[in-house]
C-alpha cells in the first residue's frame, strides 16, 4: 500500500514539474539506483528499464552538469568527488520526499511524544543536540530521551529508538545507514602553541604533554594509526595526563595544559573558533564510520524519520 502511495505521490509531483525539472528529476532517480545497486544492470533490473536506457539517463545527467559523475570500468563503478556530492544531495532529496509522502499519508497529524535515542560521548555536543534542538523548534510535542553512552547497548532490550554508533557494526537484525566520518586528531589551544619558542614537529612533539584518554593506549595507538602515521606510535605520545572521558581532555586542551587526541567532529567548533588548532595536519588516525540505527523493520515513527533528517544534515 505504502509502495503504491509513493509511486502515486512520484507521478503527481511529475505532472507539475516543467519539462526540464521533469527530465532532472528523473536523471537524479536513476542515478541514485545506480549507486545504490552498485551496477546499471542492477539498476536496469530494479527500475524496469533497459541497461542502455539508464546509461543514457546518467549520461544525460553528467552532460547537463558538465562533470563527470561515475567512473566506469568493466567490474565496477566509482564516484568522482562531484557524483559523491551530486548521490549525498539525491539521498537526501529522496528522503525529504519521503517524509512529505508520510505527512500527507498521516494527514495532520504531528508527531508527537517520546523518542529515545543514544550516542557517544563524543558526538552529543556537535551532532545529536543541534539535531534535536531543530526537532523540537519544528516538532515542539515530541519527547527526546537522551542517553549518553559510549558502549553499544542492546537498543531492542532499552526500548530505544535511534542508535548513533561510530566504528565497525557487529552482524545483526538491525538497520543501519552510515551518515558520515569522523577521525582523531591532535589539537592544542592557541595560547599553548603560541607561547612556545619553537613550532611543534615530528623530532619535538615527545616532549610535550600529551593528555590521553583512558582508550588511547599504546596497543590503541599503534591500531589507529598507519602509513608514515605510524611514527606516532610508542616513543612520541607519552602520556602527562591519563582521563576516563573525552570531555577532560578537551577541558585540559583548552586551558592548555598539553596536546590531546581527539574526534575531529567533537573539537570542530573550537577549531573554526580559534580557540584550538590542529598540530601536525598530515598525522591523524584512520577514518571510522559514523552510522545511524534501529530496530524498525517498516514504518518508521515520522518523528524518527525527522530526527534522522535532521542529524544526517549536521554531517
Amino acid at each position: 500500500m505504502f509502495k503504491k502511495l509513493y509511486i502515486n505521490a512520484l507521478f503527481v509531483k511529475l505532472l507539475f514539474m516543467k519539462s526540464e525539472q521533469k527530465n532532472m528529476f528523473l536523471w537524479l532517480t536513476v542515478f541514485n539506483e545506480v549507486i545504490k545497486q552498485g551496477s546499471f544492470t542492477a539498476a536496469a533490473e530494479k527500475l524496469n528499464l533497459t541497461k542502455s536506457g539508464v546509461s543514457q539517463h546518467v549520461s544525460h545527467l553528467e552532460q547537463h552538469f558538465d562533470v563527470q559523475l561515475l567512473t566506469r570500468s568493466t567490474r565496477s563503478l566509482s564516484l568522482t568527488t562531484a557524483g559523491k556530492s551530486l548521490f549525498q544531495r539525491s539521498e537526501e532529496l529522496k528522503t525529504l520526499l519521503d517524509i512529505t509522502i508520510d505527512e500527507v499519508n498521516q494527514g495532520k497529524q504531528q508527531p508527537a511524544g517520546r523518542l529515545s535515542i543514544t550516542a557517544p560521548q563524543a558526538l552529543v555536543k556537535p551532532l545529536v543536540l543541534p539535531a534535536i534542538q531543530q526537532l523540537l523548534k519544528r516538532f515542539p510535542e515530541i519527547d527526546p530521551h537522551l542517553i549518553v553512552d559510549d558502549s553499544h547497548q542492546d537498543i531492542v532490550k532499552e526500548g530505544i529508538d535511534i542508535a548513533i554508533r561510530v566504528g565497525e557494526l557487529k552482524d545483526s537484525d538491525l538497520k543501519a545507514k552510515k551518515i558520515g566520518e569522523q577521525r582523531e586528531i591532535l589539537i592544542a589551544s592557541t595560547h599553548y602553541l603560541a607561547a612556545l619558542s619553537e613550532t611543534i614537529d615530528i623530532e619535538n612533539l615527545g616532549r610535550h604533554p600529551f593528555i590521553a584518554t583512558s582508550w588511547q593506549t599504546m596497543e590503541y595507538l599503534d591500531r589507529s594509526f598507519e602509513g608514515e602515521n605510524k611514527s606516532m606510535q610508542n616513543e612520541l605520545l607519552k602520556p602527562k595526563f591519563k582521563v576516563n572521558n573525552a570531555n577532560t581532555a578537551l577541558e585540559l586542551a583548552l586551558l592548555g595544559s598539553g596536546i590531546a587526541l581527539l574526534p575531529d567532529t567533537y573539537v570542530k567548533q573550537y577549531t573554526q573558533s580559534g580557540q584550538l588548532q590542529h598540530v601536525l595536519s598530515h598525522l591523524h588516525t584512520k577514518s571510522d564510520n559514523i552510522y545511524y540505527v534501529h530496530a524498525y523493520k517498516r514504518n518508521i515513527p515520522l518523528k524518527a524519520k525527522w530526527f534522522l533528517e535532521f542529524v544526517s544534515r549536521q554531517l
